[in-house]
């Protein structure tokens, strides 16, 4: 694993400031800034209890003060991974990837959180790769608790 990967890894305690957009019930939108680079880490519902997670993050920076900060932005991302989970409860969330490098990432945050993962009821799911696109999953090991209230 390269030092980068190691370093996003050690960083996922984050305490990042999220604000959450939850308009839609089947889309959930986790917003933050680090360093003028803006993220919005996206919970889309593909199915009963299924979602799929991405994120966008948008910055005029330089190249290089992009990547003294995207050890930060990734560890606001699996922040608002974790608050997702926590909160919507979801059966299965999955991570996809076209580039292979972020799907390491995805791995081993999901290898390296096995067991504050599994104290709020989810596991790794086995990888599904379909060329180009690598999904990696969560699973919910209990039923999710969570209820939509209607207004």
């Amino acid at each position: 694993m390269s030092a980068l990967a190691e370093a996003v890894i050690a960083a996922f305690d984050s305490n990042t400031d999220l604000t959450w957009t939850t308009s839609e019930a089947s889309r959930a939108i986790a917003h933050f800034e680090v360093s003028a680079i803006r993220v919005d880490v996206t919970f889309t519902e593909t199915g009963i209890h299924e979602w799929r997670v991405g994120f966008e993050a948008t910055s005029e920076n330089s190249t290089l003060k992009n990547i003294h900060a995207s050890i930060r932005v990734f560890s606001g991302v699996f922040q608002a991974v974790r608050e997702f989970l926590e909160v919507r409860q979801p059966e299965r969330l999955v991570f996809a990837s076209k580039e292979e490098a972020l799907g390491h990432l995805y791995e081993e945050y999901m290898k390296r959180q096995e067991n504050p993962l599994r104290q709020i009821d989810y596991q790794r799911a086995r990888p599904v790769r379909i060329s180009p696109i690598a999904d990696f999953a969560i699973e919910k090991t209990t039923p999710s608790e969570w209820k939509e209230f209607s207004q």
